[in-house]
Order: structure tokens, then C-alpha cells, then sequence
């Protein structure tokens, strides 16, 4: 299968040239009764870009598919048509702008309540929340609203807003991170236009960055939904989701909060621990199961999540309703303290199957790991990367 990997580029001093191919061929589809290794490896270069920190992959309405990449430094956006796989893979650039904000570092593609193609922007440097029309083909246009964040937190990293993630919720709403003011905003669409309706506060130095919306028990996971933040500089992962007993079709953010806040064990010396990505792996799929359908084994799994300083990925148990650490964060092994990520910063984590993908950025490389039926990270390769940051599943 193809998958495209980006990261920072030489005006950020560092490696990566722009989007590049990578390749994984996983032995017996990736199943744990596979004795072959999964073998990744680098393909061609796809877009000669600066710094595609972040990409999302997005079905156009003709069936077509469409890469939209974030170029940090330069602040712009940009989006391409994906054609061909493997040695005929390509990307066709279809179009390149710039955002208002400063150092954008994550864009989603959703749909406004009129069914009009909206991308929107997290921007680091300034706290905007932006929003682009996007056209049919994947186009995409000038900026049709900016949204400002407000506030800090206790921190000096939390000097002012920092908005850092954008993450829509099955009933319409979006979420937006500020890692600066501690806040995750909330929104909703009338008639096209992002509005925001208020902010759910986390503890002080928490610092949420990445968002992963998880897999509920519930009849109703439209409205019953549960989203994993991860806390950069808390070391932690706080779940938030509708309050119990309220009407959360309703766009009233007091129906949304803080529901439980778990600890990865940071380290705090010599270098403080930062949390970023964090992966879910449905039991499903650790049994080499990764197609099957939504039953109570693709609700509950596993939850993994990147500690850069540490250089540990930490591993948490998901159960349709809350997450809890499988041993004390002192213990050693992967069920407590967790494993060594093979490199250094993880910055992303992607789960394929039974396989689960980091990108470590300082260190130049991405690692690939097994995981065996209980959910046990075991290492199967690593490859060269330039100061990668994302991969995405074409």
C-alpha cells in the first residue's frame, strides 16, 4: 500500500523535501500469524513543497481523491489530485494559498450545513481558526473567515493562543484546540458561517494539542460521542465528550465536558516530556481482523500515545466508555512505562491494521511496529525520513 509522509523543510533548517512516497508491503496482510516482516520503504518524491507539516486525504464528489497539505512556513495552504499507485503514483498540484494566520499546523476537510466543501485552519503562531470554500474538484479559494483565539495559560510556551488542532464531531460540531489558553472551543455551522458557541477549559499547563475521536458504546454515536486529547505539557490524556443527562443534539456547549483526565507518566528532567499523537487500534484489528465490522471488538482496544523527551510511545485501554492505564506509569515494560519509540520526538502515530507507524522527527527516521494480540508494540523496521511529522493512508 501507498502511504505519503511529510515533515519540516530547509527553511525550518531540517530534512524533509516535500511530500514523499513510502511503500509497506505487510506479510500476510499484517497478521499475527505472519512470520514475515513488514517492509517498508521510500519511494519517489511527490511534490517538491516547503514543509507539509500536516495532510489530510479527502473523496472528492467524481470519486476522485484529493491530498490537502499544510505548508507550515510558508503559511499556505494547498491541495492535489492523487492519480495512479504504486511506481505510477502521483500527485497534481490543483491549487495554492495563502492563509492569514501564522505557522498553520493542521487542516480538515468538512461540509457546512448547506453541504458546501469547507477547509479549516489551526494556525500555531497566532491562535486563528480559519476557514477556506473549497470547489468540488478540490480547489481551493481565499479565505472566508477568521476566527481569533484569546488568552494564556501558566506556561511559557502559553504566552498566547496557540491553536493546534481541528477535529469535527459526528453531530456537525467542531472542535478546535488552543494549546496557549487551555481551551478546546466549540462550533457549529449556521448558514455557512463557523460559529463559536463557547470553550470547554482544561487544567492549567495541560497544553491540548491532537484530538482522535473515539469509537463509543452507544446506540446513539451520533450524539454520544467521546474525543481523546492529548495534553502536551500536562503529560496527559483528557477525554471529553456530552454531558451524562443532557440533550447533546442541542448546540449548547454546557452539554459538553470533561469527562476524565489519565497521566502518561511524564518525565520532568533533564528535558520535560511533551505528549502529541495518539493512535486507536480496535481488538479487531490486533487479531489481523482489521476489515471486520463494528462489534463490541472494534469499539474497545488499544489507545497509543507519542512522548517526546522520554522518546516512549505509552500504551491505554480503550472500553467504549473510559480510558485506563494497563499497568503504573514506574512500571517497566509496555503495559506501563512503554516502549522506546525507536528514534527521537515521535510527532505522529498512524495504526494500519496491526501495524502502528511513528514519525520521529528529530531523529530523522520512521518506525514501524507489530503488535502482537494483546496489543504489545514490537519493532519491525525503521527508515531514513527527512524530519517527518504526518502520514497519510492513500
Amino acid at each position: 500500500m501507498d502511504i505519503v509522509v511529510g515533515g519540516f523543510g530547509e527553511l525550518r533548517n531540517a530534512a524533509c523535501p516535500g511530500i514523499e512516497q513510502l511503500i509497506l508491503k505487510a506479510g500476510g496482510n499484517a497478521s499475527n500469524d505472519s512470520d514475515d516482516a513488514a517492509l517498508l520503504s521510500r519511494g519517489r518524491l511527490l511534490a517538491d513543497v516547503p514543509s507539509p507539516t500536516w495532510m489530510e486525504l479527502h473523496t472528492a464528489a467524481d470519486g476522485s481523491q484529493v491530498l490537502y497539505a499544510v505548508l507550515e512556513d510558508t503559511n499556505e495552504i494547498a491541495s492535489f489530485r492523487v492519480e495512479g499507485a504504486g511506481d505510477s503514483l502521483r500527485l497534481v498540484e490543483l491549487s495554492r494559498v495563502p492563509t492569514p494566520g501564522h505557522a498553520v499546523t493542521h487542516v480538515v476537510f468538512v461540509r457546512d450545513d448547506e453541504g458546501q466543501g469547507r477547509l479549516i485552519t489551526a494556525d500555531y503562531a497566532d491562535g486563528y481558526v480559519c476557514v477556506h470554500p473549497v470547489t468540488e474538484s478540490g480547489v481551493i479559494l481565499e479565505v472566508a473567515q477568521m476566527l481569533r483565539g484569546e488568552g494564556h495559560g501558566p506556561l511559557p510556551a502559553q504566552e498566547c493562543p496557540h491553536a493546534h488542532w481541528v477535529q469535527p464531531l459526528p453531530d456537525g460540531r467542531v472542535l478546535t484546540s488552543d494549546l496557549g489558553a487551555d481551551r478546546i472551543y466549540v462550533h457549529h455551522w449556521e448558514h455557512g458561517e463557523l460559529i463559536r458557541e463557547g470553550a470547554v477549559t482544561l487544567a492549567p499547563g495541560t497544553g491540548p494539542r491532537d484530538q482522535h475521536l473515539l469509537p463509543v458504546d452507544s446506540d446513539d454515536s451520533a450524539h454520544d460521542w467521546r474525543v481523546a486529547v492529548a495534553g502536551e505539557w500536562g503529560g496527559t490524556v483528557t477525554l471529553i465528550g456530552p454531558e451524562p443527562g443532557h440533550d447533546a443534539k442541542h448546540f449548547d456547549n454546557g452539554t459538553i465536558r470533561v469527562l476524565q483526565t489519565v497521566s502518561l507518566g511524564p518525565d520532568a528532567l533533564p528535558k520535560p516530556d511533551q505528549a502529541a499523537s495518539l493512535a486507536f487500534v480496535p481488538w479487531n484489528a490486533l487479531q489481523g481482523n482489521a476489515g471486520a465490522t463494528a462489534t463490541s471488538e472494534g469499539i474497545a482496544g488499544l489507545a497509543y500515545v507519542g512522548l517526546r523527551g522520554s522518546e516512549r510511545i505509552v500504551t491505554l485501554l480503550w472500553d467504549g466508555k473510559r480510558l485506563t492505564r494497563l499497568d503504573e506509569p514506574d512500571v517497566l515494560g509496555w503495559r506501563g512505562r512503554g516502549i522506546d519509540c525507536a528514534g527521537s520526538r515521535p510527532r505522529h502515530l498512524l495504526a494500519i491494521g496491526n501495524l502502528l507507524l511513528a514519525a520521529n522527527e528529530a531523529s530523522n527516521n520512521v518506525a514501524i511496529f507489530r503488535l502482537s494480540a494483546d496489543g504489545e508494540p514490537n519493532l519491525d523496521a525503521t527508515l531514513p525520513s527527512g524530519a517527518p511529522t504526518v502520514f497519510v493512508r492513500l
